[in-house]
């Protein structure tokens, strides 16, 4: 389906590298778009791939076949609309890279949790040696492009994260398992709605086969409502039929009439949230047929990912935590729930047009005081004063909030940075704000 063929990949960051490497190496002959001005980075690739360019979305972009849109370009832009007319079929990075692939995917989307989740099935499928790659929206991570280049053996599991924005313009792309974690406002200054959200998400159940599975949160009200399907599992706090859940100090899986307990008492990541991540990796491993009583034991072995709940550093009995990707109210919940009441707060970034009363509620509910800093740091500070809160500050760059926070924790709290807000006022993503924390952190180390 590539030899020949002209593609139009708009968009060229992170998956608009990979699939125009990907369809060069097919023989394929692509057209890059871009609105920004390249790289020295993006020219090299373009030269290295001889790829044609533009920086600009011109009417060039319509002499395809396939036009490739990359996430971050939103399909409301001109030529994707004259792209519909035109009847030039407009697909994502993930539908054109899969049909390249005769592998099984493991997919997880959903608000949050995603990259956790797909990161812990994908430790656990390795425990249980299935040979397996991660990818997909995940980072640091590899694109499915990046997976797919490589020509992996067909019997080889391919667990990816994917976003929103990747299952929008999805044709045939069908997972073995699809997992959605949990749905709660976000990105809605690209949606019109939470049900247009959502129905992105569920994008990714369109093509599947009676013998994959969809694994759902029975506890997110989004979600709950959603009607069963024969092949849809559980996973949920309280007792479930065919599913994940918690008991005691153990999760409970049960599947095709079988029952497994683990015990999650070696388990580090701490927080509730991760203990639902942990469940949906568990419930997906079993469902490709691998399962150990013996698991637990290795749960010890398990590794977060940087930027979500990672321990950074502890000064003067101060326990300091990197929560960088935590960009929406409801992770923020979660968040300020898994460090408890003794802690410091440093939050704030760019509004992506959602509520904060969950915001500000959490922060009065745990946290002894709290460093404001972006965008909205004069909202927030105004909502905690309306509230009568006010043990709080702003601090106009991360640096200071930092050293602030440093000064003010007393012995046995915690410092906990959870944003709660976008990175894009500041940093050039979540990743650049959390390296950035924890270069401030460590040099008080």
């Amino acid at each position: 389906m590539v030899k020949d063929k002209r593609f139009s990949v708009i968009g060229f960051g992170r998956s608009g590298q990979a699939i125009s490497k990907l369809l060069t190496a097919k023989q394929g002959i692509v057209f890059v778009s871009d609105s920004k001005p390249m790289s020295k980075e993006q020219m090299k690739i373009i030269a290295d791939y001889h790829l044609r360019y533009e920086t600009s979305h011109s009417e060039d972009i319509l002499d395809a076949d396939y036009i490739i849109l990359s996430p971050g370009v939103p399909d409301t832009i001109e030529m994707v609309t004259r792209a519909a007319w035109k009847r030039i079929p407009v697909l994502s990075e993930i539908e054109i890279a899969s049909r390249l692939m005769k592998n099984r995917f493991v997919c997880v989307t959903g608000t949050n949790g995603k990259s956790t989740t797909a990161y812990l099935t994908y430790q656990i499928l390795r425990m249980l040696g299935v040979d397996c790659d991660l990818g997909g929206n995940i980072s640091p991570g590899k694109s499915l492009s990046e997976i797919a280049i490589n020509e992996p053996d067909k019997n080889r599991i391919i667990v990816l994260e994917l976003s929103s924005f990747q299952l929008e313009h999805i044709v045939k792309f069908t997972p073995y398992i699809g997992m959605i974690t949990n749905i709660s406002d976000d990105h809605l200054d690209r949606y019109k709605s939470i049900d247009d959200y959502l129905n992105a998400k569920m994008q990714l159940f369109k093509n599947m086969k009676d013998e994959g599975y969809r694994i759902l949160n029975k506890d997110d009200s989004s979600l709950s409502r959603i009607e069963p399907a024969s092949n849809t599992l559980y996973v949920s706090e309280n007792e479930v039929t065919r599913g994940a859940f918690l008991r005691g100090k153990e999760i409970i899986v049960r599947f095709n009439d079988k029952e497994m307990a683990y015990d999650v008492s070696r388990f580090p990541l701490i927080g509730k949230h991760n203990l639902y991540n942990l469940m949906f990796a568990l419930l997906s491993a079993v469902a490709v047929h691998k399962h150990s009583p013996s698991l637990s034991d290795r749960f010890g072995e398990i590794k977060g990912l940087e930027h979500r709940m990672e321990f950074v550093a502890e000064i003067n009995n101060v326990k300091i935590y990197n929560n960088s990707m935590c960009t929406n109210p409801k992770a923020f919940v979660a968040s300020l729930e898994s460090c408890g009441f003794n802690q410091t707060v440093i939050l704030g970034g760019r509004n992506k047009n959602f509520d904060t009363d969950m915001i500000i509620k959490a922060v009065i509910k745990y946290a002894k005081r709290a460093f404001i800093i972006g965008e909205v740091r004069e909202s927030i500070k105004e909502l905690l004063d309306s509230e009568g809160y006010s043990n709080h500050a702003t601090a106009s760059t991360l640096e200071e909030a930092v050293e602030n926070a440093l000064k003010s924790a007393e012995s046995g709290t915690t410092i906990n940075f959870s944003p709660g807000f976008s990175s894009f006022d500041m940093f050039k993503d979540f990743i650049d704000r959390g390296n950035k924390f924890k270069e401030i952190v460590k040099k008080h180390v």
